[in-house]
């Protein structure tokens, strides 16, 4: 006997809940068609935006060069797993203002003692946000 899945769409809402209690999702960039994806800790706000904490590196030359992004977050249960992608445009934050609204997150990455800190912020404004769920 095989198990039959259902599919639900999440409303936006749900959606945006979902990100709020998660920790880590993955960025997927793309440069001259050859794309990119990094996992990476992050934090959304209540006005819909997604902040990534990040050190120099390939991340952000990528985003300099194509700010258009994708940023996926998933949860796998034995039972029920969700799915949201976020499509949207990621900037380097250099305001003082806008880095200010950035750490009154309280993101906090993960870190091995030694590592390049992360002390370059990015924020992504969502054009499309999708998300699923999955019950078995």
């Amino acid at each position: 006997m095989s198990e039959q899945t259902s599919v639900r769409p999440l409303t936006d809402d749900e959606s945006w809940e979902f990100l709020g209690l998660q920790a880590v999702g993955r960025l997927a960039t793309a440069v001259a068609g050859d794309p990119e994806i990094f996992p990476v800790n992050f934090a959304t706000t209540p006005d819909r935006r997604v902040f990534v904490r990040t050190a120099p590196g390939s991340k952000l030359a990528e985003v300099a060069i194509n700010g258009n992004v994708a940023f996926e977050v998933d949860q796998l249960g034995t039972d029920i797993a969700y799915s949201v992608v976020v499509k949207g445009t990621a900037e380097i934050l250099e305001n003082d203002d806008d880095i200010t609204n950035a750490e009154a997150t309280g993101l906090l990455t993960y870190q091995e003692e030694g590592a390049t800190p992360k002390t370059v912020w990015l924020r992504i404004t969502p054009s499309q946000v999708s998300g699923r769920r999955f019950t078995r």
